[in-house]
């Protein structure tokens, strides 16, 4: 059985590449819709696979192209990352440094290959300290004395508005590429490549090559999201079995622009078992269509 995750070697080029049409001897299964659930966010994800049967020294060889419409993961994708909890309470304790941090910009768009996600935001750090001094609030409540009932006056304390002040302001911009990557015949996976990070202040809040916002680790969070909108096990239930049943080899996986949208695209090849050969021809001659 083989599934999907990435990096490959790249095959489409970085301008707009309109997914080929299918050749004469090529028929399509499809399209089939996945919608998976992502921080909260439904995305749609349409597969169609595309076989077709080749001749090589070996023999006959079925080959199999997957072209996955991302689209709606790329609509969707600033609603996904939004929902990363990153901190927001300047006073989350009595300290020197909270961190308080924001991504107002969030895209995912092709690039050549592979996909980039690219964010632009702020993280500030803010010290916080306890009031000594309470507020106070003069109330009126009714109490009885000697069975006579009156409203009487009150004082009632709370403890003061702590003394706030942003200490630090960093703003930044990054993009981050996200590749398929082959981890052996059958299978693939999401990896994320070096963030470039653009820093417009003095403090640095990104370290190690990993996209870190307030000690929130941004690759991981947007590798599990990619990987579960695409959701590599899904996708492979959309492959008929005759066809998996034939060990089928990942040769290449890749993102790219389709009319300005993001796809993807996972190809694989299996040689035809010679008793298999008859079946698969017939099954070309009766090209089944969507």
């Amino acid at each position: 059985m083989w599934c999907v995750a990435g990096p490959v070697a790249a095959q489409q080029p970085a301008r707009d590449a309109t997914a080929p049409a299918t050749p004469a001897n090529e028929f399509v299964v499809g399209p089939v819709e996945l919608l998976q659930d992502v921080n909260g966010t439904p995305v749609r994800i349409v597969a169609n696979n595309y076989f077709q049967v080749l001749g090589q020294s070996d023999g006959l060889h079925l080959a199999s192209r997957m072209e996955i419409d991302l689209s709606d993961l790329q609509q969707k994708f600033p609603s996904i990352l939004g929902a990363i909890p990153l901190p927001s309470d300047n006073c989350a304790s009595y300290k020197p440094n909270n961190l308080v941090a924001s991504l107002p910009a969030r895209e995912l768009r092709a690039e050549n290959d592979h996909a980039t996600m690219a964010i632009a935001g702020r993280v500030e750090v803010w010290s916080c300290f306890e009031n000594p001094v309470p507020k106070t609030k003069l109330s009126w409540k009714m109490k009885c004395v000697l069975g006579i009932c009156t409203k009487l006056p009150v004082i009632e304390t709370s403890p003061g508005d702590p003394f706030k002040t942003r200490a630090a302001s960093q703003s930044f911009n990054a993009t981050l590429p996200v590749y398929f990557r082959r981890i052996n015949d059958t299978s693939l996976g999401i990896v994320m490549g070096t963030p470039n990070v653009s820093l417009t202040g003095q403090y640095v809040f990104v370290t190690k090559g990993i996209l870190s916002i307030a000690n929130i680790d941004v690759n991981e969070e947007a590798r599990k999201a990619m990987s579960k909108a695409i959701a590599p096990n899904d996708l492979i239930k959309t492959i008929p079995e005759e066809f998996l049943v034939m060990k089928p080899s990942i040769s290449d996986a890749s993102f790219y622009l389709n009319n300005g949208q993001l796809f993807a695209r996972v190809s694989a090849n299996a040689l035809i078992p010679p008793e298999k050969i008859t079946e698969w021809i017939k099954l070309m001659m009766k090209k089944p269509t969507p």
